[in-house]
């Protein structure tokens, strides 16, 4: 499994170094590639999009304001990454009044 190694700690811009993020989820993300599991207290890798199944390691509160993690790589990913901070869960709460989420699997 291929690591993304930031920037900031001699990672290069190259495409498949890069994330995708949002500015507030970027800054949280740092220079972080491993996170503790909260239930192992295990380092564990974090989530990578480009090789891992969302679904595998993630799913929607019963509200579908929060992301749970299932693994203990989603697990980690949500603590390091604060992936339900309180920014994060009113936009979602508004999309979910409006409809718009959560995201239907296809």
């Amino acid at each position: 499994m291929i690591i993304f190694i930031p920037k900031a700690v001699g990672g290069t811009d190259d495409e498949e170094n890069l994330w995708l993020a949002c500015r507030l989820c970027n800054a949280f993300k740092g220079i972080q590639t491993h996170g503790q599991d909260p239930v192992t207290n295990r380092k564990i890798k974090l989530f990578n999009p480009r090789q891992q199944k969302w679904s595998r390691h993630f799913s929607w509160s019963e509200d579908g304001a929060y992301i749970v993690g299932i693994t203990a790589c989603g697990r980690a990913t949500v603590v390091a990454l604060q992936l339900n901070n309180a920014y994060a869960v009113t936009v979602r709460q508004a999309w979910v009044f409006a409809g718009w989420h959560p995201p239907q699997e296809e």
